[in-house]
């Protein structure tokens, strides 16, 4: 494996740029790396190797010129008392333009005994049938660098880089570009705009006539969320008036400082203590309300499968049709299939006749939910977790668009003024990495959306070769649900499900697994 570090061609600033990231930034910074695999079946055949990784290299290089912030440490912002609401205890900070920033890691790693063919059938092969693709062997860390991200235990950070990429290369000829970032500096959306800017780049090196970018120019400008955020926000002390409107939202505040809870994970303690600021702080400080996580509802020691499912766009119109006829005039296809896979899970575990609530977990982007919105192009990560509930029986009996109006009608209520008091609300939180708005396990499923991200579109040769396959990087954990537009031009939609193997099981043998 070759390892090194890249930065921008642009000189070092003179000073260096310190650059606070956004309240939303600051709550994720306990998230899983954003992330991505795309996988491809061959280097051009005119193209030695050598150039080839040359190219891709310089391209790389030239895109990160603007996100050279990307190349700078990532760190905690020092605490300054009755300062700004960035300096607050565990603000994210991003510092960069100086001789020592630890730039991004560039990797190059062959896999001399795999074949790129062999990782995962092609999206029509994938697609055929029932969509069904049982992807339980692809094994994500090996197309990704297993170099530390800074902050990944909310402590460590010195030198550590918060971009990195590893080409991988096979051989069949076939290739891979895995992709890990922290996930205070971006999201989803934020990794696209990047990964469309470097494939125009890279088109052009490979003289391509088309090498224009199939995302706007980016914004990095995190103050430009803060902006909406109600109230003051650097004063001392919430507005309770907009506390009280922010508390009122479909939020979930699960506490991960009670360690004390029945059933609560060892391996979360060492990041947990790292949240908490110094008994000095907390003396002098009230701990916002919060809700005990339900620990006793995932077992981390049960194994899990993964699966992709593709639901096919003729099949999607009918689900969305079939769930307005009985909800909301206004429901996407998105909220019918979420509500449509939320049943089907549930059933799966076994909720059929319980009483007991179940969630699902739903993240939502902050971009167009401000007014004025922020531009698709705003880069960071201004994502959150709401969520709806209903008892397990009642999913399992309700309609679709029964859950699917649900779906909608929570979205709804996050309009620019709610979005105003949630911003206020998180800005004045003691430690901002304390409360996870969603949960997994038995009782909760956890959906994430890259629809309209444009995975599949991503040439960086030129030779309009659309990936094999592209993985998005998720935790192996009960629960996890991701969507994203298909590499089948069918317009359909590919889901990939991480759930408890058992409950897995059952699902694929569900006969309403498909409408």
């Amino acid at each position: 494996m070759d390892k090194t570090r890249l930065f921008p061609s642009s000189s070092p600033h003179l000073p260096t740029v310190s650059t606070p990231l956004s309240i939303l930034d600051a709550t994720v910074a306990r998230f899983s790396a954003t992330g991505a695999v795309w996988l491809f079946e061959h280097i051009p055949e005119d193209i030695n190797e050598t150039e080839f990784i040359d190219r891709l290299c310089s391209s790389f290089v030239d895109a990160l010129g603007d996100f050279e912030h990307w190349a700078g440490q990532l760190q905690w912002a020092p605490v300054r008392p009755g300062g700004s609401h960035t300096q607050r205890f565990n603000r994210p900070i991003i510092i960069y333009g100086d001789y020592n920033d630890p730039g991004v890691e560039w990797s190059v790693v062959r896999h001399p005994s795999i074949p790129v063919q062999s990782l995962a059938p092609s999206a029509s092969e994938r697609a055929l049938g029932k969509g069904v693709w049982i992807g339980d062997d692809f094994a994500q860390s090996l197309f990704l660098s297993d170099t530390p991200l800074p902050l990944h235990d909310l402590r460590e950070f010195e030198d550590l880089p918060a971009m990195q990429i590893q080409l991988n290369l096979f051989n069949d000829g076939g290739y891979g570009i895995g992709i890990k970032m922290a996930h205070s500096l971006a999201d989803a959306q934020s990794l696209m705009v990047f990964v469309h800017h470097w494939a125009a780049k890279s088109r052009k090196l490979f003289s391509s006539t088309d090498t224009s970018s199939l995302m706007d120019a980016p914004i990095f400008d995190p103050r430009l969320l803060d902006t909406h955020a109600a109230g003051d926000i650097d004063g001392p002390a919430a507005d309770p008036a907009l506390v009280s409107i922010a508390r009122q939202l479909p939020l979930h505040r699960f506490d991960w400082w009670r360690i004390d809870d029945p059933g609560y994970s060892d391996f979360s303690i060492p990041a947990t203590e790292n949240s908490k600021p110094s008994p000095e702080i907390l003396s002098q400080v009230e701990i916002s309300p919060s809700t005990p996580g339900p620990w006793t509802t995932w077992d981390i020691s049960r194994p899990v499968r993964y699966t992709q499912l593709h639901y096919h766009g003729t099949e999607l119109d009918r689900l969305k049709e079939q769930a307005r006829a009985d909800g909301r005039p206004d429901i996407s296809r998105l909220d019918a299939l979420l509500a449509h896979m939320w049943a089907v899970i549930n059933r799966a575990r076994g909720h059929g006749d319980s009483t007991e609530d179940v969630f699902l977990n739903i993240t939502l982007g902050a971009r167009a939910r401000v007014s004025p919105p922020l531009p698709e192009s705003f880069i960071g990560s201004p994502v959150f977790n709401t969520h709806i509930k209903a008892s397990g029986a009642s999913v399992c009996d309700s309609s679709v668009g029964q859950t699917a109006s649900q779906i909608r009608d929570t979205m709804l209520q996050f309009t620019p003024d709610a979005m105003g008091a949630m911003l206020h609300d998180a800005a004045h939180e003691v430690s901002p990495q304390r409360l996870w708005q969603a949960f997994l396990g038995t009782q909760h499923t956890l959906a994430t959306s890259w629809l309209r991200l444009k995975v599949y579109q991503v040439d960086f040769v030129g030779s309009k070769q659309q990936p094999r396959y592209v993985h998005a990087v998720m935790p192996k954990m009960d629960g996890c649900l991701q969507v994203m537009d298909s590499g089948v031009d069918d317009g359909g939609i590919d889901i990939a499900l991480y759930l408890d193997a058992e409950a897995m099981e059952n699902l694929l043998v569900d006969k309403k697994l498909h409408v």
